[in-house]
């Protein structure tokens, strides 16, 4: 039925994109916690009664937004470019404003 694709659909395209980013970890030989390959993924942590997005060096305090069931686009190296670049951007207190052409995926990147 539609409501259930709708639901299916963005947990398969975020699965395929788990899956490949474990295996180039793994591929990559990577042992430490401190390894890039590992730190610049976007990691949700608790600590004490706080949960916390976490990439690279940036922490913020997660945000409890809840969008509803959407689409989603596949995620691409592009994709998680700016996101490393956005969470650095509002660890110190900025903002970003991707650009490009129409119909590349900036919005949906960037909620």
């Amino acid at each position: 039925d539609k409501l259930q694709r709708l639901v299916v659909g963005p947990l398969i395209v975020m699965d395929v994109y788990h899956r490949d980013t474990t295996v180039s970890i793994v591929e990559a030989g990577v042992s430490e916690v401190n390894a890039f390959e590992w730190s610049s993924q976007l990691r949700y942590v608790q600590e004490e009664s706080d949960i916390r997005c976490k990439m690279i060096s940036a922490s913020l305090p997660y945000g409890y937004e809840y969008l509803g069931v959407q689409g989603r686009l596949v995620v691409t190296p592009l994709t998680d470019r700016c996101y490393r670049t956005l969470m650095s951007a509002l660890q110190l207190d900025l903002g970003g404003a991707p650009e490009g052409p129409a119909g590349t995926g900036k919005t949906e990147t960037t909620k």
